[in-house]
């Protein structure tokens, strides 16, 4: 065996589960990488041996054959292909996961209650397409329908996708006898191992016919530049993605995969989003700020006016209900923000120095 467990736990081949435990406790809490002079490699040799050691299974199995796995061993005639524990076989074989040589080999072994890379049953199903969208920030805010075109997969019209002539009759694939999967068998480090893959003749159908269709070569689908419409939907963020259900590559004989849009959101040169709510600044000059007044703002609504109240204060904020961005989920919209600034002139006439004089006298 290429590991001593027991001696790595400082324990005997007697010990008991509790003995088994203390052991691993103990040693874990003195190797641990976040103590001081801790040692990361010590500290997860410890946990593997503590995983095998800590389970009587794989104890037992680790005792009788110097590794862990569930089935028959040593004879080569396994009770079930489909409930082996590979975690034993993860590493000394110059780095190939020995697992994964095993999910290949009986993924698609349909004989033993359909493995996770069972071929039966498995329904057919076109790829997913992913694309970007740039769109306004004012699309963003209220929604906007857009046409995408893009080349994909789709079904042969000619044929409606069956991949024979209209007038061709269809009849059962000589090579797989109408299953769409033949048995294959291979070699590996185990021995050999039968699996069902896809008919290569019928692709999978069952059926071949007997004239193909002149325009998409019997396949069912060709390749085509399709234009889609898009309704983005009001109140979309930047880098968010919109799922398109069944608008992806199609897929003969099964469904079609879906179509992501990711969106990105040109910035807009005056508002910003916060949340649902838009934010924006507006300068004004002092006497403005002081007196109050009354002024026109071109907002994404169109042009509005607005009361600035007396004696606003540089960083105060105004809100407009209802102008800011629709909010999909709870309904309505979010408010406009807009923070006034204090608009300091370049240079001070001789009339305007001579009020503000006045005004420092009055204590303004």
């Amino acid at each position: 065996m290429s590991k001593d467990y027991y001696e790595i736990l400082g324990i005997t081949k007697n010990s008991s589960q509790e003995e088994i435990k203390r052991a691993y406790r103990k040693l874990a809490h003195q190797h641990h990488p976040d103590k001081k002079g801790g040692d990361e490699k010590k500290f997860k040799e410890i946990n593997e041996a503590y995983q095998i050691l800590g389970d009587d299974k794989k104890r037992s199995q680790y005792d009788r054959f110097g590794q862990t796995f569930n089935g028959n061993a040593g004879g080569g005639a396994y009770d079930s292909p489909g409930g082996f524990d590979f975690s034993g076989f993860q590493q000394g074989f110059g780095g190939v996961d020995i697992g994964d040589i095993f999910e290949d080999f009986l993924g698609g072994f349909g004989g033993f209650g359909g493995g996770r890379g069972s071929r039966q049953g498995r329904t057919k199903r076109g790829s997913d397409i992913a694309i970007n969208l740039e769109i306004s920030f004012e699309e963003s805010v209220f929604g906007v329908k857009r046409s995408v075109v893009i080349d994909r997969t789709v079904l042969c019209e000619h044929c409606g996708g069956k991949g024979a002539e209209p007038e061709s009759t269809i009849k059962k694939c000589g090579t797989c006898q109408g299953t769409g999967t033949v048995r294959e068998t291979r070699r590996s480090l185990f021995g050999s191992f039968t699996s069902l893959a896809e008919c290569s003749i019928c692709k999978g159908r069952g059926e071949i016919p007997e004239k193909p269709c002149k325009v998409c070569r019997g396949i069912g689908a060709i390749k085509k530049r399709s234009t889609i419409e898009l309704d983005i939907p009001p109140g979309i963020r930047d880098t968010e993605a919109i799922k398109y259900t069944g608008r992806g590559e199609e897929m003969p004989g099964g469904s079609a995969g879906d179509l992501y849009v990711k969106i990105r959101v040109h910035p807009h040169a005056v508002f910003r989003r916060e949340g649902n709510d838009l934010l924006m600044e507006l300068n004004l000059p002092l006497s403005k700020m002081i007196l109050g007044c009354e002024e026109n703002i071109e907002t994404l609504d169109g042009k509005i006016q607005i009361k600035i109240p007396e004696l606003s204060k540089s960083g105060d904020f105004l809100r407009l209900r209802g102008k800011g961005v629709a909010s999909p989920r709870r309904g309505g919209r979010g408010d406009l923000l807009i923070r006034l600034y204090q608009k300091l002139p370049k240079k001070l006439s001789h009339n305007a120095k001579k009020l503000l004089i006045d005004l420092e006298k009055e204590g303004l």
